[in-house]
């Protein structure tokens, strides 16, 4: 059965090491995957939009109305990982400020969005290979102490994110608007931001 343990010892096949038996044994191979895994899952989620977890929402306006040029704030949920959508027929101007989209559009706000999957059981089979290779690319240097195994993580991860992007975009999925490279920085960015890490950049 797919787990997190799963997942990190997929990552450990990929570079070579030994499994671990669980990323609470407390030896330092499964300490830095422990630490790591949930910042790359977060990040590869928002590499697309994938079909697996992809929601939609009722924004309440928030009681405290922006302090100029908006009639409204409507805060995200708190597991939305990238804005997607917002359903806005009339084309009404919009921002997005940190977790929260200013508008003059009424409430309730309609949005589609990628949201924080953390049930490995609810993950895309393909999804979940290109999250080990992820966390192999991730980790590559502080378990081996290889920068030469970064690289053949990357290209390995690069090839696991193709393969599991192209049936999920066969299947009917919300617009894609940008994707970056996450492999280009490991720093952490919020939706609204570029993303470095993160895979992605949202409306």
């Amino acid at each position: 059965m797919a787990s997190e343990t799963s997942i990190a010892n997929g990552a450990l096949i990929l570079l070579g090491e030994r499994r671990i038996d669980s990323l609470d044994e407390g030896s330092p191979t499964a300490n830095v995957l422990k630490e790591r895994y949930p910042e790359i899952r977060d990040a590869s989620l928002r590499a697309h939009p994938w079909n697996f977890a992809t929601t939609r929402a009722s924004l309440a306006a928030s009681s405290t109305a922006p302090t100029w040029k908006y009639a409204r704030a409507f805060p995200f949920p708190n597991d939305l990982l990238r804005l997607l959508l917002v359903d806005n027929p009339g084309h009404e101007p919009y921002e997005v400020e940190g977790r929260t989209i200013v508008t003059d559009l009424g409430a309730p706000l309609q949005i589609q969005y990628t949201k924080q999957v953390t049930d490995v059981a609810q993950m895309d089979s393909l999804f979940r290979e290109a999250l080990s290779a992820a966390l192999a690319a991730d980790v590559a240097e502080a378990i081996t102490g290889s920068t030469q195994k970064v690289d053949t993580m990357r290209q390995i991860f690069a090839a696991k994110l193709s393969a599991a992007r192209t049936p999920d975009a066969q299947e009917p999925t919300p617009p894609i608007f940008a994707d970056g490279d996450w492999l280009d920085s490991r720093e952490e960015a919020g939706p609204g931001e570029r993303i470095p890490t993160g895979l992605g950049t949202p409306l």
